[in-house]
């Protein structure tokens, strides 16, 4: 396997895999406005449960397999401070959401897991909003970052098309902007067109 066959095997790999795990937040009620109805009604329902348990472990393979996409990316760009930054970044947000999702299915993982009972709605909540706020505060603010500063790093080797590097940056901006979920949808397909559309030879 080359180099530009693992860069578009890990970026459509960790994509699909992060951008399916990402939906755990539209199963799991915390986001938004919710009441004890959406906490009851998701704790009475086996397939709810079961398709939230299932997301979690999907992102959680998603946040570890962006740690080879980001690998692979940076092995294709100058080693600078830009890259080495962008890298730390990147794992310690792929760890954020993975850690995050954890808190999120709290309650979740004790009634799959044990006999006890569901913990009720405001404990559940607290649950929600302390994910979340790992989430998307830590988790997606890191991967946004790593994914400007990987960008900036691109467009100044130009190793990637310089609408590319403009896509990643902005994208990141967004995200870094916003303590809502749905830009966070941006992020794996960026991924995706990235691993797709490959990279140019590096600058030497």
């Amino acid at each position: 396997m080359n180099e530009r066959t693992r860069l578009l095997a890990s970026a459509v790999v960790s994509g699909l895999l992060f951008a399916a795990g990402y939906c755990i937040v539209l199963i799991i009620p915390g986001g938004g406005e919710v009441t004890e109805k959406n906490f009851t009604d998701f704790y009475d329902s086996d397939g709810r449960q079961m398709a939230g348990f299932v997301l979690f472990f999907v992102l959680v393979a998603g946040s570890l397999s962006l740690l080879w996409f980001f690998n692979e990316l940076r092995a294709r760009l100058p080693d600078t401070i830009l890259t080495r930054t962008a890298g730390t970044a990147a794992a310690v947000g792929a760890a954020a959401v993975a850690i995050g999702a954890g808190i999120l299915g709290g309650p979740l993982g004790a009634a799959q897991n044990s006999d006890l009972a569901f913990v009720g709605p405001p404990v559940a909540e607290v649950f929600a909003q302390a994910g979340l706020g790992v989430m998307l505060g830590f988790g997606m603010s890191g991967l946004a970052l790593a994914t400007v500063l990987m960008s900036v790093a691109a467009r100044k080797s130009s190793a990637l098309p310089s609408w590319l590097s403009i896509a990643g940056i902005v994208a990141g901006v967004i995200m870094l902007g916003s303590y809502i979920w749905l830009p966070g949808l941006i992020f794996p397909i960026w991924v995706i067109v990235l691993g797709i559309l490959g990279t140019r030879e590096r600058s030497k």
